[in-house]
Parts: structure tokens; sequence; C-alpha cells
């Protein structure tokens, strides 16, 4: 465990990062609640040494946030992020990658997978693939839906490859995504927009002026 700490201190000094407000771990900048997030299952609080006036909250995806919780603070690389977040999660840039932190239920590259206070078992999601996520004492099972199906169970179908050619994905537009369709038809297959921009049905490319 000191070592982890040590870690840490050393990354942010290493950053040069500037910390603008004193806040201590017994102020619970982290958010914590208490008997529910701990070292153990990557939620923590530790005060930053030699003087103990800031604090370092860990997330369980390794990732950490300066005076603030995990998955709703403000950290100090959140500027530099152009990815789209949604559901409430929030953008940051982890080890050169930008990565979406999400709030406990969801999850998903950009936060957009609701999940299910349950385990995966046949028949939960009826068009796509089930995951399992733990945090804490919280299990979810996740449905990653198969293209142009969506809904917490994949159980609702809204896109069709009616004729070749790329189209809008009217579900997840927010985030960039988009289809494209071999043939007439066939599976569509789902694409993505670079981070920041849009599939624009207009031109039939991605943008960062373009709007769903």
């Amino acid at each position: 465990m000191m070592m982890f700490i040590a870690t840490i201190v050393i990354v942010l000094i290493q950053q040069h990062v500037q910390l603008a407000f004193a806040v201590q771990c017994s102020a619970n900048p982290c958010n914590l609640i208490a008997g529910s997030f701990d070292a153990a299952n990557g939620y923590c609080c530790y005060d930053i040494p030699p003087y103990n006036t800031d604090s370092v909250c860990t997330c369980p995806n390794a990732a950490a946030v300066l005076n603030g919780p995990c998955r709703t603070g403000v950290s100090p690389n959140q500027g530099a992020c152009n990815r789209t977040c949604i559901n409430g999660g929030v953008c940051n840039v982890v080890n050169g990658q930008q990565v979406c932190w999400c709030t406990l239920g969801f999850s998903g590259s950009f936060c957009e997978l609701q999940g299910i206070s349950a385990r995966c078992a046949t028949g939960v999601c009826q068009a796509g693939t089930c995951v399992e996520q733990t945090i804490g004492a919280s299990l979810f099972a996740y449905c990653h839906c198969n293209p142009g199906w969506t809904g917490q169970t994949c159980n609702q179908c809204y896109f069709t490859c009616t004729q070749a050619g790329v189209f809008p994905d009217t579900a997840y537009c927010s985030i960039g995504r988009y289809f494209y369709c071999p043939t007439a038809g066939g599976a569509p297959i789902s694409a993505m927009c670079p981070d920041g921009q849009k599939f624009d049905r207009l031109t039939n490319s991605c943008s960062t002026t373009a709007t769903c």
C-alpha cells in the first residue's frame, strides 16, 4: 500500500500538477460512503505527504483525481478532453488516453451502457452479449448490443440496412457513432467518428460542427 501511495505522489510531481485548493481526506473530498468503498475495491482517499494538505482520490480504473471525487469531480486533465461521455460520465486523460469515468450503474467507452443489477444469465440480453462488472458490493450485468439494437436488454431494433452506404446512428449520434451497410438487407456495421466529432448526414462524413 505504501508503494502505491508513493507511486501516485511521484506521478503528480512528474506532471508538475499545481494544487489550487488544499483539501484533506478528513473532509471526504472523494465522497466515499462509509463502509462501502475502500482500498480493497479501488476507491480510496490518500493525503499527499509531506504536508498532507491535499488529497488524491483513487478509482477502480487506476485513475486518480486531485481534491475531488472519482467519478464526478473535475481533474487537472479534464480540460484536454473532447470525448463525449453521456449518462453523467466525466472525460479525463489517463496515461495519454481519453477515457470516460462512468457513474455507478453505467459502463462502456462513453458510459452508454446501462447496467442491470443482476448476474448475466441466458436470455438477459435479447440481441447482444452480456458482461458482468463488480464494483465493491455492487454487481451489474451490461448488455453490449448488436449494431442496430438498443435498450437496457438490447430489446429494441431501430436500424436495419435497407440499402448500401453510410447512415447516422440516431440512438448514439451524440458520441459519434454511425453505421456502414455493405449491402442492402445485410447486417449493419457500427463505426465511430474521432473523439469530438459527429456524423454529418448531409455530407456523409465526420465533422466537429455536425449536430444530432
